[in-house]
């Protein structure tokens, strides 16, 4: 048979070696959707952005209803980025944003008083007003994690 040889490795005097080498080049190429925490009291909008979110390609790390959930995942590394409702349940989510701040997670609001509802220490991050769509969602995430869909 002709063809190209196996890709090999700088030293691999064997088949195997070059296929594990191989194995490796190809696992560096995967991509894995990023976990975004969906921070929001409303169920039933909860429901409908965890589906959009899992439209878009994303993993939905988890729903939080109440911002003592929230603050209980501070220093959790089981997402990668989070996405904030302003008002749970009589409360504000700036401690939490506060604290994903100090361990570099990014994060958006989604509230619908749009930007006059965020601190001016938060005016940086992203705010999407409700209601949106699948489109602003989109826009939102990408500007948020930077990947493409």
């Amino acid at each position: 048979r002709r063809g190209f040889p196996p890709p090999t490795r700088a030293g691999a005097s064997s088949a195997p070696e070059a296929a594990a080498g191989a194995d490796f080049i190809f696992k560096c190429w995967e991509i894995t959707p990023m976990r975004i925490l969906v921070v929001e009291d409303e169920m039933t909008v909860a429901m409908l952005i965890e589906d959009m979110v899992n439209e878009l390609s994303f993993e939905v790390a988890g729903v939080v209803p109440r911002l003592e959930e929230a603050m209980g995942l501070a220093d959790s590394d089981s997402f990668d980025a989070a996405m904030l409702d302003v008002h749970l349940n009589g409360k504000t989510v700036f401690p939490f944003a506060r604290a994903l701040e100090k361990r570099n997670v990014p994060f958006l609001f989604a509230t619908a008083y749009g930007r006059r509802g965020i601190p001016a220490e938060f005016r940086d991050h992203i705010v999407l007003e409700k209601p949106f769509g699948p489109v602003e969602l989109s826009h939102a995430l990408l500007a948020l994690t930077g990947r493409a869909f």
